[in-house]
């Protein structure tokens, strides 16, 4: 069963995630402070972090800085951002914070869970990011995107 560690400060959005997952087969920690999940990924194998952009922790880090230590400190290990301010490819990519990937807030939980699902199965450098983004009624492929939100999924 592969772990995921969720470190986010809003209990609801850390625990509707953290269920969805849990569902799907995934063993979730959740911890609020980037202390308590050094101290989970002390003491076993994490394979995916979600890290709350908006974290605010001991000593003023920020969630771009604790996902920043973490792919530093873990290479292996994939780091998520989440936050309800959405960032696009380029925001991230400038932040040089080395994540795997952006889920904005509010969750849709059908794709998050997806979305997880492949970013545990892809290996640890793919800089493919997911967000949702207002459809622009054009296809790449041809024909009109229906539906509420286009997923950008390169």
């Amino acid at each position: 069963m592969m772990t995921i560690l969720l470190v986010d400060m809003a209990d609801a959005d850390a625990a509707i995630l953290a269920s969805a997952l849990r569902v799907e087969g995934f063993d979730v920690v959740i911890t609020k402070a980037a202390s308590d999940a050094r101290q989970v990924l002390a003491s076993r194998p994490i394979a995916l972090a979600i890290v709350d952009l908006m974290l605010r922790t001991e000593g003023g880090m920020n969630g771009l800085e604790l996902a920043r230590e973490l792919r530093s400190r873990y290479p292996a290990m994939r780091v998520l951002l989440t936050s309800s301010y959405h960032l696009s490819e380029r925001q991230l990519e400038r932040a040089d914070c080395g994540v795997s990937g952006f889920i904005p807030k509010p969750y849709d939980l059908n794709e998050v869970v997806e979305f997880v699902r492949a970013k545990v199965s892809a290996p640890p450098s793919s800089r493919r990011l997911w967000c949702a983004e207002p459809p622009s009624g054009i296809n790449p492929r041809g024909g009109v995107l229906e539906g509420d939100v286009a997923i950008d999924r390169r």
